[in-house]
């Protein structure tokens, strides 16, 4: 029984996910497909398009079979951890055979060569990477300033791109579990990760996509973006829906207000005097965007500031996160399968194959006073916080309430 298994956030489902998901199938001859998905919150730090139940139903009727949501506290991480969240969650399903995930790079050796550079960390290469955090850059630019000092600059070239980086962390947390699963890569196709253009095109960016719906542009140039099963769940929903960082404005400026400067700087993302220039920007700016400028630097990006920003929304502290981690508290939650993923979760439990809890009803398999429900806490606080602004109530859409969709 050959698995495949894809860390994504499908925001939205589009034609190149499609396509990534028929060339991982046809190159591991897979039997199964199984997705660990973002839940409410993106790796950028930005809310997710459409809430994570629509995503995992566009997921499973574009034809993944097990949709897994991806924690929070993973999902709205940097790469390493984003990666770490996921590939732990595809091997201790105890089922999945090979790992897949797209790259402009497109073959899997040099983006390994320089997983293992990164997993090695040699003392030249922390003495680089050192050099160049002090001289004040992002930590993504200094790890790539480092690997050229070294003279590593065919690895180096791996880091420029978006979804290299995150295909080397993948390879880097496969390395370093040493679990047998086999990975595979899918060239990237189409418009560049950042482009907004539609221009008609087949195979745009995600982002594009987004900014489309969001500006009301002409429906044909978004069905040609997505597959029929996206289009016709998109067009169902309420224009309200379809969420921004920008709508969490307000929220923001509360939670910044009324933290004191020692709580915003035990924040995950925060450090150096972030927690001050939060303070300081916080009275200056009129919305999201103007907060994110005022608080980046060269040090600090805008991916991480935004982040920042919703760990700060989230009251995600430091502290907490590395306990969960040390604690090694992990679960699968089904967002959504098909015929064949209730199939493969029948395999799955009769064979006892999983290393973590499975859960499809919080409200019945996750006690109280569990480590399980700190980790899930932030999930459900996500989806609470995007539910009062793509709904206007909580109730509909909780966590407590929403099932598994199953497609029959």
């Amino acid at each position: 029984m050959n698995v495949v298994g894809i860390i994504a956030e499908y925001n939205p489902f589009h034609n190149g996910h499609r396509y990534q998901l028929e060339q991982s199938i046809a190159m591991t001859k897979a039997d199964f497909s199984v997705a660990v998905m973002s839940g409410d919150f993106t790796q950028r730090g930005q809310p997710a398009f459409v809430d994570k139940w629509t995503r995992a139903e566009m997921a499973v009727e574009n034809g993944i079979d097990l949709v897994i949501e991806l924690p929070f506290v993973f999902a709205c991480n940097n790469a390493e951890y984003f990666a770490r969240g996921g590939i732990s969650i595809l091997s201790r399903l105890g089922c999945v055979t090979h790992f897949s995930f797209g790259s402009e790079e497109g073959n899997l050796e040099p983006l390994l060569r320089c997983a293992k550079l990164l997993q090695t960390e040699t003392e030249e290469f922390r003495q680089h990477l050192r050099t160049s955090l002090d001289q004040g850059l992002s930590y993504p630019k200094a790890r790539y300033e480092a690997l050229c000092r070294g003279g590593d600059t065919e690895a180096a070239q791996m880091l420029l791109s978006p979804n290299n980086i995150l295909a080397v962390e993948y390879l880097k947390q496969w390395l370093l579990t040493e679990n047998e699963m086999t990975p595979v890569t899918v060239k990237r196709i189409g418009s560049g990760y950042h482009d907004l253009a539609l221009d008609g095109q087949s195979y745009p960016s995600a982002t594009a996509i987004r900014r489309a719906f969001q500006e009301n542009e002409q429906p044909m140039d978004i069905d040609q973006a997505l597959p029929i099963a996206s289009r016709t769940i998109l067009k169902r929903l309420e224009r309200r829906q379809f969420v921004t960082g920008e709508d969490f404005y307000e929220l923001l400026v509360y939670r910044i207000l009324s933290a004191d400067r020692s709580e915003l700087a035990g924040i995950l993302s925060s450090g150096e005097g972030l927690e001050n220039r939060m303070k300081d920007a916080v009275k200056k700016t009129k919305d999201a965007e103007q907060l994110i400028q005022a608080i980046k630097s060269k040090r600090y990006t805008e991916t991480r500031i935004s982040r920042l920003l919703t760990h700060v929304l989230m009251g995600l502290q430091r502290e907490d996160f590395f306990e969960l981690l040390e604690q090694d508290i992990l679960y699968a939650r089904i967002l959504g399968h098909s015929k064949k993923g209730a199939e493969l979760l029948r395999i799955i439990k009769k064979e006892e194959r999983n290393q973590i809890p499975i859960l499809s009803n919080i409200n019945k398999e996750v006690a109280e006073d569990s480590g399980l429900k700190r980790l899930l806490s932030y999930d459900i606080k996500a989806s609470d916080l995007c539910n009062l602004l793509r709904k206007g109530e909580l109730y509909t859409n909780s966590d407590h309430v929403r099932s598994p969709y199953r497609k029959t």
